[in-house]
């Protein structure tokens, strides 16, 4: 282990001498949704924001040609082996179709075997496929704006993308014109259009959801967004304002805080998306073909200004949102064959370039993605120290403190709980821990056991509040590309904590604690 981490130490110098190029990598895609044979098309974006086409794939599946309503119907995942991926749906086949992406290139390769039936109702006049995920990449979610309204739940193979759907579906109040996972992985909203509702489901630890409830509206929502605190939560409608709502960390319970001013002279479908600070919301409008850039207040979440930016078309009408990780550019697809690109400085966006080489949709708002994506850090509330050794046998010891919030009460003995030490991640199923109840022994939790091959000893001990100690030593254990600073995640059930650690190594490691 010494001897590789030192070999890792040195490939993180060695980034220091890679183009600026490449390191400047800015890729905008779109789902042309194309009724014979569906395709997504990935454009370049250089510093001053001139785009060129990279290339065009087909998605092996069918569209619809732009169905009136819906949103989010292309995303980029990535998961915990740090492979990309990117899902675009297939209205028309009602489908979704996977692709890995180079990281390096902007390119993308199908998955095999792509696509992949959502097993709910078709249909043909009034469909299309909204799509989530959730932040650790274990999970996708298709909700269809047919007339059934289900949620198709896919598990994601974090090593080739491909997906695994679970034949129980989720049944909704009515179709979906938007869906979003919060940040921190443990709602999934979706924005109910005939029914002027948000609906929000619990996530579980196996990707499973449970109804929360339901808020409605005056309008149909047509797109919604999510702060990284996992606290407010934004909706667009086909009306003139952007809603704002808190949501109750522990139950998912969404309330209605403040309305935002008009989004354009013409009320409209809108999408929204926030800034990757989360200090701006930008919301779009077809009725007057713009762009409008509101400040977000980071205690109330309320919406202020209001600046309306036009795409420079009068026939584009701008619909899908993304903005890159850097916050340097906003992406705007259109109904029209039309994908603009706004500089983002400060509040107020400018158009900095138009390409008119996208499919023409007569409807819908068309969806596009940005690579690199936005991207929620993960909480610093875990405190600890790491010691690695290459062995015999290679094996880690962990010990520290962590912090799961004011999320939903965490319990190892009911709850499966994940531990993740860079690439490595290793899940202990619920019911695995034996609680310790012999004097000072009350309230540590203990597993011993093998899982995967790896020989474990995990040690938790409640704090109270939602606070845990931690104990972990393992044994046989694959640390193969691990390298400082090392990302250390604790999950009981979906809550979760985590932080980067400066690991040490030694020679050999045994694991001797005992539960104290």
């Amino acid at each position: 282990m010494k001897r590789s981490m030192k070999a890792f130490l040195g490939g993180i110098l060695m980034l220091a001498f890679v183009p600026a190029s490449l390191m400047a990598l800015n890729v905008v895609y779109t789902n042309n949704d194309l009724t014979a044979a569906n395709t997504v098309s990935a454009y370049s974006v250089d510093t001053n924001g001139t785009m060129s086409i990279l290339a065009t794939y087909s998605t092996g599946g069918k569209g619809t040609a732009g169905s009136l309503y819906s949103a989010d119907r292309i995303i980029i995942v990535k998961t915990s082996l740090n492979n990309t991926f990117l899902y675009a749906s297939n209205a028309g086949s009602n489908d979704v179709s996977g692709f890995a992406l180079d990281p390096t290139t902007g390119a993308l390769t199908l998955v095999s075997p792509t696509p992949y039936p959502t097993g709910t109702y078709n249909d043909g006049y009034e469909s299309g496929i909204s799509l989530a995920a959730t932040p650790d990449g274990k999970y996708l979610y298709a909700g269809s704006t047919g007339f059934s309204g289900q949620i198709t739940i896919f598990q994601i193979d974090p090593s080739t993308g491909a997906l695994t759907a679970n034949p129980t579906l989720m049944q909704a109040d009515g179709p979906m014109t938007s869906m979003k996972v919060s940040p921190t992985g443990g709602l999934l909203v979706a924005a109910i259009k005939d029914y002027d509702e948000i609906q929000t489901f619990k996530i579980g630890s196996n990707g499973a959801l449970a109804k929360v409830g339901a808020t409605f509206g005056t309008a149909p929502f047509t797109g919604v967004d999510v702060d990284c605190a996992g606290t407010h939560l934004y909706a667009g409608a086909a009306g003139p304002n952007v809603q704002v709502f808190s949501i109750d960390p522990s139950t998912g319970a969404l309330t209605y805080l403040s309305s935002s001013p008009p989004v354009g002279t013409i009320s409209s479908n809108q999408v929204v998306r926030l800034s990757p600070d989360d200090s701006v919301l930008y919301a779009s409008n077809q009725g007057s073909h713009s762009v409008t850039a509101f400040n977000v207040d980071s205690t109330s979440g309320a919406l202020t200004g209001g600046t309306a930016v036009g795409t420079g078309d009068q026939y584009a009408y701008p619909g899908g949102l993304a903005v890159n990780a850097d916050g340097t550019f906003l992406y705007a697809g259109s109904a029209q064959p039309a994908l603009t690109v706004f500089g983002l400085g400060g509040v107020v966006p400018f158009v900095r370039d138009s390409y008119n080489a996208l499919a023409p949709q007569t409807y819908g708002m068309l969806s596009v993605a940005a690579y690199p994506p936005k991207a929620c850090s993960v909480p610093t509330s875990l405190s600890a120290t790491l010691e690695v050794s290459a062995g015999p046998p290679p094996s880690f010891d962990l010990s520290g403190t962590f912090d799961l919030g004011s999320g939903g009460a965490a319990d190892p003995l009911t709850q499966p709980v994940t531990l993740a030490i860079g690439d490595y991640s290793v899940t202990i199923p619920a019911g695995s821990f034996t609680m310790h109840q012999d004097g000072t022994n009350a309230g540590i939790y203990v597993f011993q056991g093998v899982i995967a091959g790896t020989t474990l000893k995990v040690q938790i001990t409640a704090l109270g509040s939602n606070q845990f100690q931690i104990l972990a030593f393992g044994k046989q254990v694959d640390l193969a590309g691990l390298a400082n600073p090392v990302l250390v995640q604790v999950t009981i059930d979906s809550s979760s904590s985590g932080g980067t650690i400066t690991a040490t190594e030694t020679d050999s490691l045994r694991g001797l604690w005992t539960a104290q």
